[in-house]
Protein backbone atom coordinates (compact mmCIF):
# COMPACT_ATOMS: atom_id res chain seq x y z
CA UNK A 1 0.00 0.00 0.00
CA UNK A 2 1.36 3.43 -0.95
CA UNK A 3 1.76 6.28 1.51
CA UNK A 4 -1.07 8.22 -0.17
CA UNK A 5 -3.47 5.27 0.01
CA UNK A 6 -2.59 4.75 3.67
CA UNK A 7 -3.30 8.40 4.39
CA UNK A 8 -6.63 8.18 2.52
CA UNK A 9 -7.63 5.13 4.61
CA UNK A 10 -6.87 6.93 7.87
CA UNK A 11 -8.78 10.02 6.70
CA UNK A 12 -11.73 7.78 5.88
CA UNK A 13 -11.67 6.28 9.37
CA UNK A 14 -11.31 9.55 11.26
CA UNK A 15 -13.61 11.60 9.09
CA UNK A 16 -13.09 15.26 8.31
CA UNK A 17 -11.81 17.47 11.09
CA UNK A 18 -14.13 20.19 12.42
CA UNK A 19 -13.58 23.37 10.44
CA UNK A 20 -12.94 25.50 13.54
CA UNK A 21 -10.38 23.08 14.97
CA UNK A 22 -12.55 22.17 17.96
CA UNK A 23 -12.20 18.73 19.49
CA UNK A 24 -14.85 16.20 18.46
CA UNK A 25 -16.76 14.32 21.17
CA UNK A 26 -19.20 11.44 20.79
CA UNK A 27 -22.36 11.14 22.87
CA UNK A 28 -22.69 7.80 24.66
CA UNK A 29 -25.44 8.81 27.10
CA UNK A 30 -27.84 11.68 26.48
CA UNK A 31 -29.18 13.81 29.34
CA UNK A 32 -32.28 11.67 29.82
CA UNK A 33 -30.21 8.48 30.02
CA UNK A 34 -27.74 10.06 32.44
CA UNK A 35 -30.56 11.11 34.78
CA UNK A 36 -32.03 7.62 34.71
CA UNK A 37 -28.62 6.12 35.45
CA UNK A 38 -27.91 8.57 38.27
CA UNK A 39 -31.25 7.87 39.97
CA UNK A 40 -30.63 4.15 39.62
CA UNK A 41 -27.14 4.47 41.12
CA UNK A 42 -28.45 6.34 44.17
CA UNK A 43 -31.29 3.86 44.64
CA UNK A 44 -28.98 0.86 44.28
CA UNK A 45 -26.53 2.25 46.84
CA UNK A 46 -29.24 3.05 49.38
CA UNK A 47 -30.97 -0.30 48.90
CA UNK A 48 -27.66 -2.15 49.30
CA UNK A 49 -26.79 -0.30 52.53
CA UNK A 50 -30.24 -0.57 54.11
CA UNK A 51 -30.60 -4.17 52.99
CA UNK A 52 -27.20 -5.19 54.35
CA UNK A 53 -28.23 -3.98 57.80
CA UNK A 54 -30.73 -6.85 58.05
CA UNK A 55 -28.01 -9.40 57.28
CA UNK A 56 -25.66 -8.32 60.04
CA UNK A 57 -25.89 -9.83 63.55
CA UNK A 58 -28.19 -7.89 65.86
CA UNK A 59 -25.34 -7.44 68.32
CA UNK A 60 -23.48 -5.39 65.73
CA UNK A 61 -25.90 -2.55 66.45
CA UNK A 62 -25.81 -2.66 70.25
CA UNK A 63 -23.73 0.51 70.20
CA UNK A 64 -26.88 2.38 69.13
CA UNK A 65 -28.42 1.73 72.51
CA UNK A 66 -31.98 2.88 72.90
CA UNK A 67 -32.01 4.42 69.42
CA UNK A 68 -31.60 1.06 67.67
CA UNK A 69 -35.33 0.58 67.22
CA UNK A 70 -35.70 4.05 65.70
CA UNK A 71 -32.71 3.52 63.40
CA UNK A 72 -34.20 0.29 62.06
CA UNK A 73 -37.59 1.92 61.59
CA UNK A 74 -35.88 4.59 59.46
CA UNK A 75 -33.95 1.83 57.66
CA UNK A 76 -37.19 0.10 56.76
CA UNK A 77 -38.73 3.33 55.46
CA UNK A 78 -35.67 4.21 53.38
CA UNK A 79 -35.43 0.72 51.89
CA UNK A 80 -39.03 0.79 50.76
CA UNK A 81 -38.84 4.42 49.60
CA UNK A 82 -35.82 3.85 47.35
CA UNK A 83 -37.30 0.54 46.22
CA UNK A 84 -40.38 2.41 44.97
CA UNK A 85 -38.20 5.01 43.23
CA UNK A 86 -36.21 2.25 41.51
CA UNK A 87 -39.41 0.54 40.34
CA UNK A 88 -40.82 3.81 39.00
CA UNK A 89 -37.53 4.56 37.24
CA UNK A 90 -37.59 1.09 35.68
CA UNK A 91 -41.16 1.62 34.46
CA UNK A 92 -40.16 4.97 32.98
CA UNK A 93 -37.17 3.28 31.30
CA UNK A 94 -39.54 0.85 29.56
CA UNK A 95 -41.65 3.84 28.43
CA UNK A 96 -38.45 5.52 27.21
CA UNK A 97 -37.46 2.46 25.18
CA UNK A 98 -40.90 2.13 23.60
CA UNK A 99 -41.92 5.72 22.88
CA UNK A 100 -38.84 7.95 22.69
CA UNK A 101 -36.72 8.01 19.49
CA UNK A 102 -33.46 7.86 21.48
CA UNK A 103 -34.90 5.06 23.61
CA UNK A 104 -35.94 3.13 20.52
CA UNK A 105 -32.40 3.44 19.13
CA UNK A 106 -31.08 2.21 22.49
CA UNK A 107 -33.38 -0.82 22.41
CA UNK A 108 -32.45 -1.70 18.83
CA UNK A 109 -28.72 -1.30 19.47
CA UNK A 110 -28.92 -3.29 22.72
CA UNK A 111 -30.83 -6.17 21.12
CA UNK A 112 -28.78 -9.42 21.21
CA UNK A 113 -27.65 -10.57 17.77
CA UNK A 114 -25.83 -13.67 16.46
CA UNK A 115 -22.76 -11.53 15.78
CA UNK A 116 -22.38 -11.00 19.54
CA UNK A 117 -21.42 -14.65 19.98
CA UNK A 118 -18.86 -14.35 17.18
CA UNK A 119 -17.42 -11.19 18.78
CA UNK A 120 -17.25 -12.86 22.19
CA UNK A 121 -15.15 -15.76 20.89
CA UNK A 122 -13.05 -13.38 18.80
CA UNK A 123 -12.35 -11.28 21.88
CA UNK A 124 -11.50 -14.33 23.99
CA UNK A 125 -9.02 -15.50 21.36
CA UNK A 126 -7.53 -12.00 21.28
CA UNK A 127 -7.19 -11.88 25.08
CA UNK A 128 -5.29 -15.18 25.19
CA UNK A 129 -3.04 -14.16 22.32
CA UNK A 130 -4.39 -16.30 19.48
CA UNK A 131 -5.89 -13.39 17.52
CA UNK A 132 -3.75 -10.35 16.78
CA UNK A 133 -6.53 -7.78 16.88
CA UNK A 134 -9.70 -7.35 18.97
CA UNK A 135 -13.15 -7.39 17.36
CA UNK A 136 -14.68 -4.14 16.15
CA UNK A 137 -17.53 -3.38 18.51
CA UNK A 138 -20.66 -1.44 17.60
CA UNK A 139 -22.42 0.90 20.02
CA UNK A 140 -22.89 -1.90 22.57
CA UNK A 141 -20.67 -4.98 22.84
CA UNK A 142 -21.72 -8.43 24.02
CA UNK A 143 -20.52 -7.45 27.52
CA UNK A 144 -22.86 -4.45 27.63
CA UNK A 145 -25.77 -6.55 26.42
CA UNK A 146 -25.14 -9.32 28.95
CA UNK A 147 -24.91 -6.84 31.81
CA UNK A 148 -27.98 -4.93 30.68
CA UNK A 149 -29.97 -8.15 30.38
CA UNK A 150 -28.87 -9.20 33.86
CA UNK A 151 -29.89 -5.78 35.18
CA UNK A 152 -33.36 -6.05 33.66
CA UNK A 153 -33.89 -9.59 34.98
CA UNK A 154 -32.46 -8.78 38.41
CA UNK A 155 -34.53 -5.63 38.82
CA UNK A 156 -37.68 -7.55 37.89
CA UNK A 157 -36.97 -10.31 40.43
CA UNK A 158 -36.06 -7.82 43.17
CA UNK A 159 -39.16 -5.71 42.51
CA UNK A 160 -41.62 -8.61 42.52
CA UNK A 161 -40.08 -10.34 45.55
CA UNK A 162 -39.77 -7.04 47.42
CA UNK A 163 -43.41 -6.14 46.85
CA UNK A 164 -44.42 -9.61 48.02
CA UNK A 165 -42.40 -9.21 51.22
CA UNK A 166 -43.95 -5.78 51.76
CA UNK A 167 -47.44 -7.27 51.42
CA UNK A 168 -46.65 -10.49 53.27
CA UNK A 169 -50.03 -10.65 55.01
CA UNK A 170 -51.69 -11.40 51.66
CA UNK A 171 -49.47 -14.39 50.85
CA UNK A 172 -49.00 -17.89 52.19
CA UNK A 173 -45.81 -18.53 54.13
CA UNK A 174 -44.54 -20.80 51.36
CA UNK A 175 -44.52 -17.93 48.86
CA UNK A 176 -43.05 -15.49 51.36
CA UNK A 177 -40.18 -17.88 52.11
CA UNK A 178 -39.43 -18.19 48.39
CA UNK A 179 -39.65 -14.41 47.93
CA UNK A 180 -37.29 -13.81 50.85
CA UNK A 181 -34.78 -16.31 49.45
CA UNK A 182 -34.90 -14.80 45.96
CA UNK A 183 -34.70 -11.24 47.29
CA UNK A 184 -31.67 -11.95 49.46
CA UNK A 185 -29.72 -14.05 46.97
CA UNK A 186 -30.40 -11.69 44.08
CA UNK A 187 -29.26 -8.76 46.24
CA UNK A 188 -25.93 -10.50 46.91
CA UNK A 189 -25.54 -11.39 43.24
CA UNK A 190 -26.30 -7.82 42.16
CA UNK A 191 -23.77 -6.33 44.58
CA UNK A 192 -21.09 -8.78 43.44
CA UNK A 193 -21.84 -8.01 39.78
CA UNK A 194 -21.49 -4.28 40.41
CA UNK A 195 -18.28 -4.59 42.44
CA UNK A 196 -16.53 -7.29 40.42
CA UNK A 197 -17.74 -6.70 36.87
CA UNK A 198 -19.25 -3.25 36.36
CA UNK A 199 -16.86 -1.31 38.59
CA UNK A 200 -13.82 -2.78 36.86
CA UNK A 201 -15.19 -2.58 33.33
CA UNK A 202 -16.29 1.04 33.65
CA UNK A 203 -13.82 2.62 36.07
CA UNK A 204 -10.84 0.45 37.01
CA UNK A 205 -9.44 -0.66 33.68
CA UNK A 206 -5.93 0.82 33.20
CA UNK A 207 -6.94 3.48 30.67
CA UNK A 208 -9.96 4.52 32.76
CA UNK A 209 -8.54 4.35 36.31
CA UNK A 210 -9.34 5.80 38.80
CA UNK A 211 -12.73 6.86 37.45
CA UNK A 212 -14.43 7.42 34.11
CA UNK A 213 -16.62 10.52 34.19
CA UNK A 214 -18.62 9.48 31.11
CA UNK A 215 -21.56 8.54 33.35
CA UNK A 216 -21.73 12.22 34.34
CA UNK A 217 -20.81 13.96 31.06
CA UNK A 218 -22.26 11.39 28.68
CA UNK A 219 -19.45 11.88 26.15
CA UNK A 220 -16.13 10.35 25.14
CA UNK A 221 -13.43 11.78 22.90
CA UNK A 222 -12.74 10.67 19.36
CA UNK A 223 -9.64 8.67 20.26
CA UNK A 224 -11.53 6.55 22.79
CA UNK A 225 -14.44 6.17 20.39
CA UNK A 226 -12.17 4.75 17.70
CA UNK A 227 -10.46 2.41 20.17
CA UNK A 228 -13.54 1.15 22.01
CA UNK A 229 -16.34 1.27 19.40
CA UNK A 230 -14.74 1.39 15.93
CA UNK A 231 -17.73 -0.11 14.11
CA UNK A 232 -20.13 2.42 15.61
CA UNK A 233 -17.63 5.18 14.81
CA UNK A 234 -17.52 4.17 11.15
CA UNK A 235 -21.32 4.08 10.97
CA UNK A 236 -21.57 7.57 12.45
CA UNK A 237 -18.91 9.07 10.20
CA UNK A 238 -20.62 7.56 7.14
CA UNK A 239 -24.11 8.85 7.98
CA UNK A 240 -24.84 12.61 8.31
CA UNK A 241 -28.04 11.89 10.24
CA UNK A 242 -26.16 9.85 12.87
CA UNK A 243 -23.58 12.63 13.09
CA UNK A 244 -26.33 15.04 14.13
CA UNK A 245 -27.33 12.64 16.93
CA UNK A 246 -23.99 11.47 18.27
CA UNK A 247 -21.34 14.11 17.52
CA UNK A 248 -20.71 17.07 19.78
CA UNK A 249 -17.90 19.51 19.16
CA UNK A 250 -16.14 20.96 22.18
CA UNK A 251 -13.36 23.34 23.00
CA UNK A 252 -9.92 22.97 21.53
CA UNK A 253 -7.55 20.67 23.33
CA UNK A 254 -4.68 22.30 25.15
CA UNK A 255 -1.23 20.78 25.66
Amino acid sequence: MTQNSTTDAMDSLHGSKPADGNFRYFIRLNANERYQHLIFVVCFFMLAVTGLMTWLPEKAFDFLGSTKETVFAVRSFLHRFFGIIMILTSIYHLYYLAFKPAGHRWAMDMMPKPVDIKEMFHNLLYLIGIRDTPPEFDRFSYKHKAEYGALMAGTTLMSISGLMLWSEFYWDKFFIDIAALIHGMEAVLACLAIMVWHLYEVHLRPHKFPIDNMWLTGIIDEEEMIEEYPLHYKKIMGDPELQKIYIQEGLKRHG
